[in-house]
């Protein structure tokens, strides 16, 4: 039996009454739910690309919302009778919230299929992440125009419209869909922006988005990943955002606009201060080399915080008196070591294979020299070499 879908005419509508069809037990993982089908429901199913509802069914949990040939499942923590009268309130602040993101969506495609001729060929929305995939490369300049556009068409308050035209007159409509539908076609239209097939439900005028935020973008797949945020989410979103930025700059005792160019001087004097003390280590590390008596054929060194560049200085000082196997490890036992071996009588690739088989080393190199990170203890490692 189909699940009638109240959410397709009222989806501003916050609770239902219904009669259970069917109830399931099912086990995820350890924890037990009960799939439960009812004649009719305000819950919307995970469907295009949108995460479910959430809310309760007389006193239980609604986890999950799930369908599959039109019969809606409702994935709950307890369970009923079947053919019983139960009463369903959806989370309202979650459902809202999904519309304003949807809607907002709609926009932003809509503008970016009108004015670029982009197609909408992905989209994504969770709890946590609204992403839109359009099949163009777009430049900053066009992702901020189509932002400001999206902005200005949500103060104009326009009414959005969710409804199915007659068959025989959708041919005629020049409407967005990222793939065929049988049967009827549910349509989703602002007037003049867009007009998509979709099945989800929407705010009644754009003017209920409240702004539409691009957080970042990047090339996706030939054409261009776009990350939103709108309404209450994107205020949420923009406080997070104000709280760190405030944090940070009363931490470097200076102002919101001086921020910049003191992260940057800190950045410039770390970069320096790095350099001094790898020169430093540098110095320390061939004054040690320098003491092992030139009789020694194979030399092998641990140390902790030494850069590749330095070990590979090392290790090079180390071969011009040493005719073995001369090796730097740096790092210890708890979080593993990075190497550096080099030789100019031994295989060092043959050497670095030899540690990848018997340690689960990775890394490898050439016959005079090798590198890599292995995580074994110092006495595993000098036994093994």
């Amino acid at each position: 039996m189909k699940t009638i879908p109240l959410y397709d005419r009222e989806p501003f509508a916050k609770d239902f009454s219904a009669r259970v069809i069917s109830c399931q037990e099912e086990l995820n993982g350890e924890k037990k739910l009960y799939k439960v089908v009812l004649d009719q429901t305000m819950f919307f199913p995970e469907q295009g690309g949108q995460s479910s509802d959430k809310g309760m069914l007389d006193g239980a949990t609604v986890l999950d919302v799930q369908i599959e040939e039109d019969v809606i499942y409702h994935y709950c923590s307890s369970g009923f009778l079947s053919g019983e009268v139960v009463h369903g309130e959806i989370d309202w602040d979650h459902r809202f919230n999904n519309m304003q993101q949807h809607t907002g969506e709609h926009i932003f495609t809509g503008l970016a299929h009108n004015i670029y001729g982009a197609e909408n060929v992905g989209f994504h929305l969770s709890d946590n992440t609204v992403t839109l995939d359009l099949n163009i490369e777009m430049t900053e300049d066009q992702v901020r125009e189509i932002e400001y556009k999206a902005n200005q068409v949500i103060a104009k308050d326009l009414q959005v419209k969710a409804y199915y035209p007659e068959p025989a007159l959708l041919p005629a409509i020049d409407y967005r869909s990222k793939k065929e539908i049988d049967g009827a076609v549910r349509l989703v239209e602002i007037e003049g922006i867009d007009i998509c097939a979709c099945c989800a439900p929407h705010v009644k005028t754009t003017g209920q988005v409240g702004l539409l935020k691009v957080v970042s973008w990047e090339k996706y797949k030939g054409g261009v990943r776009v990350y939103i945020l709108c309404g209450l989410r994107a205020l949420e979103d923009y406080n997070r955002r104000i709280s760190i930025l405030s944090s940070t700059y009363q931490t470097l005792n200076c102002t919101e606009d001086e921020l910049p160019n003191r992260v940057s001087g800190l950045l410039s004097d770390n970069k320096d201060l790095k350099y001094r003390i790898s020169e430093i280590k540098s110095k320390a590390l061939i004054e040690q080399i320098e003491k092992y008596p030139s009789e020694l054929n194979d030399v092998t060194i641990f140390t902790e915080d030494l850069d590749i560049k330095n070990m590979r200085d090392g290790v090079n000082a180390l071969m011009d008196n040493h005719s073995g196997l001369c090796a730097i490890f740096s790092g210890d036992d708890e979080s593993g070591y990075d190497f550096v071996i080099g030789s100019t009588s031994r295989d060092c690739g043959a050497i670095a294979a030899g540690l990848r088989e018997l340690l689960g080393a990775k890394g490898g190199g050439n016959k005079q020299m090798a590198q890599g990170n292995i995580n074994a203890t110092r006495s595993a490692i000098e036994n093994t070499l």
